[in-house]
C-alpha cells in the first residue's frame, strides 16, 4: 500500500514539474524555455497559437521564442536577439513545397516590392530547402542567429543558413507584421490575452 502511494505521489510531482516547464496548445506541448545555440542565451516562449484555414481546418501550431519576451511586435521584429519561430504541423500530410510557397506569398504582403527584389535570392534558397512532404508532428524551426543569419531546420534536419538579418525580419513579419497571416494568431504569438487581443483589434478597426 505504501509503495503504491509513493508511486502515485512521484507521478503527481513529475506531472506538476512537466506542466510548469511546458505549455500546451491544441494538444501540442511547447517548452517554456529553449536554447538554439551552443552557449547561447535561454529563449523564453513569448506566445503560441493555432493556425486554422477555412475557419475550421487545424493547420499548425505556431510559437515564437525570444530572449526578452514582449507584446510589441515592432520590438520583436527589430531586435537583434536570438529568436526562434516554429510551427508544428497538424495535417496528416502536406507538400513541403506548397507550405514554402504559401509562406513566400505571405512574406510578399509584408515587404515593399524593392525589399522583396533584394531578398529574392534568399527567398529562393529558402524554397529550395522544402522537399517531399511534411507530416503530422513535424516541426519547422526558423532561427535567427545574430551576426550569422537564418537557420532553417525541418523535421529535425538542418537545412542550412541564409545569411543576413533582413531575410529573418521579413520571414517573421509573416506572423507578426502589419499584414499577418492571421491577426488572431499574431495576438497569441505576441502573448496577448484574449481580452487584450480583442481590445487591440477594436483599436485597429477604429
Amino acid at each position: 500500500m505504501k509503495t503504491r502511494l509513493l508511486q502515485l505521489l512521484c507521478f503527481g510531482f513529475c506531472l506538476l514539474a512537466f506542466n510548469v516547464g511546458a505549455r500546451e496548445v491544441s494538444d501540442v506541448v511547447l517548452k517554456e524555455q529553449i536554447r538554439i545555440a551552443d552557449n547561447g542565451p535561454v529563449l523564453v516562449l513569448n506566445g503560441a497559437g493555432l493556425r486554422r484555414t477555412f475557419m475550421i481546418v487545424k493547420t499548425y501550431v505556431g510559437a515564437l521564442y525570444l530572449e526578452q519576451p514582449t507584446q510589441d511586435a515592432r520590438e520583436a521584429l527589430d531586435s537583434q536577439q536570438h529568436k526562434r519561430m516554429l510551427f508544428h504541423v497538424l495535417l496528416n500530410r502536406v507538400s513541403a513545397r506548397k507550405v514554402a510557397r504559401a509562406l513566400r506569398d505571405a512574406l510578399v504582403l509584408n515587404v515593399t516590392e524593392e525589399a522583396y527584389h533584394s531578398l529574392k535570392g534568399s527567398v529562393e534558397q529558402f524554397l529550395s530547402m522544402f522537399n517531399g512532404n511534411l507530416h503530422e508532428g513535424d516541426e519547422v524551426w526558423i532561427d535567427y542567429l545574430p551576426g550569422v543569419g537564418t537557420r532553417v531546420t525541418i523535421a529535425g534536419v538542418d537545412k542550412g543558413i541564409i545569411p543576413g538579418e533582413a531575410f529573418y525580419r521579413a520571414m517573421l513579419s509573416i506572423w507578426i507584421g502589419d499584414r499577418p497571416i492571421s491577426r488572431t494568431l499574431k495576438a497569441e504569438i505576441m502573448g496577448e490575452t484574449p481580452v487584450t487581443a480583442s481590445a487591440s483589434r477594436r483599436m485597429r478597426d477604429n
